[in-house]
């Protein structure tokens, strides 16, 4: 029945879920009691979160209603179902540009694995009226296994604040603002087409503008590929557009360098990343098009007018008949 209330399974329930599950199975005691039990099992360093894990374990035992324990199934050094938590120092000091990088970083997260942020966030509201103390944000953070460092959770406080008196923060926003990813609500209430991919998921944390290394490893990456360009006569734009299947002169750091690869030009990690800063755009992609332009003797022009010439090619006709007895050919 706790195992309900655990979405993500990390073996923790809120103090209400607690107290609600116990109420469910007829379990009822004074509220000093009740407050004893739970200091016992807060073991979070919060004032919210119950491990009813230890408390099931302390009271369903294997060696109290079995009499045998785990000390007698072998299978366990080998294949074990549960370990405790070990739970170590972890601090985070990530400085993101604005809260559109948070934001950003948190849509990724939550497209990779599939995860519905408000979920963690409802249960606080109790009225639904949209607003929760700063501190339960926080906690509904922690539950989602999401860590932000204390700078990033500043700029969300700041960003979506309620008005308020005391310190409550906007969650069912927030929760919108993140679940961009995968839809936009009210669609049904606009009278003009509305993009739906195109929420941002790139984030750049203390992104640095390209310097003289960036110039460099740029500039000897384009000295490899205009002697390779011109020397086997090929259009290079050709290989970038079959890799940009919607044409928008931009592509991927990784089809990138499939691309410049398959040309044989050999490019570093290094080299590329130095390409991204320099013409990468705010999603992370490369804009190819300005790249070639760069290039000497490579200059393309988008939409060239047609000029009307027609071909001068002359086909010459070649008999590949050939001989078709063993002694003509002989």
């Amino acid at each position: 029945m706790f195992q309900d209330f655990d979405i993500t399974k990390n073996q923790h329930v809120t103090k209400h879920q607690f107290l609600r599950t116990l109420g469910l199975l007829g379990v009822s005691a004074s509220e000093s009691i009740l407050n004893t039990l739970l200091k016992a099992y807060m073991d979070k360093g919060n004032v919210d979160e119950v491990n009813y894990f230890d408390f099931c374990n302390d009271i369903d035992s294997p060696e109290q209603l079995l009499g045998v324990g785990r000390g007698y199934n072998h299978s366990f050094d080998y294949y074990p179902k549960t370990r405790p938590r070990i739970t170590g120092i972890d601090i985070k000091k990530d400085q993101p540009e604005d809260v559109h990088d948070i934001l950003a970083k948190l849509r990724q997260i939550c497209k990779e694995q599939r995860i519905r942020i408000s979920e963690f966030f409802r249960d606080f509201d109790k009225l639904r009226s949209g607003f929760i103390t700063v501190a339960q944000f926080r906690i509904g953070l922690n539950m989602s296994k999401i860590v932000l460092s204390g700078a990033e959770f500043k700029l969300l406080c700041d960003e979506f604040k309620a008005p308020k008196a005391g310190e409550h923060i906007k969650w069912r926003e927030f929760s919108d603002a993140v679940d961009e990813v995968f839809t936009k609500k009210n669609l049904d209430q606009q009278s003009v087409d509305i993009p739906l991919d195109n929420a941002r998921t790139q984030s750049f944390y203390g992104q640095k503008m390209p310097d003289d290394t960036d110039a460099a490893n740029v500039g000897n990456v384009q000295k490899q590929f205009m002697f390779l360009i011109n020397r086997e006569r090929l259009d290079a734009k050709s290989f970038f557009q079959d890799q940009d299947r919607h044409n928008h002169f931009k592509v991927s750091p990784k089809q990138f360098k499939q691309t410049v690869t398959l040309l044989g030009v050999q490019i570093s990690d290094a080299e590329l990343a130095s390409i991204v800063k320099v013409y990468g755009n705010k999603l992370g992609d490369i804009q190819y098009l300005p790249f070639l332009n760069d290039c000497a003797c490579l200059k393309y022009i988008i939409n060239e007018p047609f000029s009307g010439a027609k071909s001068t090619y002359q086909p010459i006709d070649i008999d590949f008949t050939g001989a078709k007895a063993f002694d003509e050919l002989m």
